[in-house]
């Protein structure tokens, strides 16, 4: 039998270190892949801007009387929305009208959208007609994509 046998002596410090390079190794494998890898916009968290920033304004026709709403927006968000050339007539023959705005401008504000608006029946076409007014305005600051 010509065989020859061969003993292998490790030490158990190489293993150690062996093993622990390798798991490093794998560390910093998938490190470099999920930070340099392929994967969906803003991987870094930051947002994009969904409004080009600015001051927009969107007009109301009463009873003759023009009146605008103005939506300040940043890029990121709706800063304040109020009413612009409100005329004390138009104030007087429409008394909801600022309730109503002062109404839906917080909602607005808190909620960062137009949707889910809670007003009362009484004043129901008023804040209709200020949430469309609202939401052409919105319409002229979103960022569209061939931006």
């Amino acid at each position: 039998m010509s065989s020859k046998t061969r003993i292998v002596v490790l030490h158990m410090k190489e293993v150690v270190y062996t093993v622990l390079f390798i798991v490093l190794g794998i560390v910093l494998v998938l490190l470099l892949v999920f930070m340099f890898g392929p994967g969906g916009k803003n991987r870094s968290g930051e947002e994009s801007a969904v409004y080009n920033a600015g001051v927009y304004t969107s007009s109301i026709q009463l009873d003759g009387q023009t009146l605008d709403v103005q939506v300040v927006v940043d890029e990121d968000h709706i800063n304040s929305v109020s009413l612009v050339n409100l005329d004390e007539t138009v104030a007087t023959m429409y008394p909801l009208l600022q309730d109503s705005m002062d109404s839906i401008s917080q909602q607005i504000y808190e909620d960062q959208s137009t949707e889910n608006i809670s007003y009362t029946v009484e004043n129901q076409y008023t804040t209709t007609i200020l949430l469309d007014a609202v939401e052409d305005a919105l319409d002229m600051a979103r960022i569209t994509p061939e931006d």
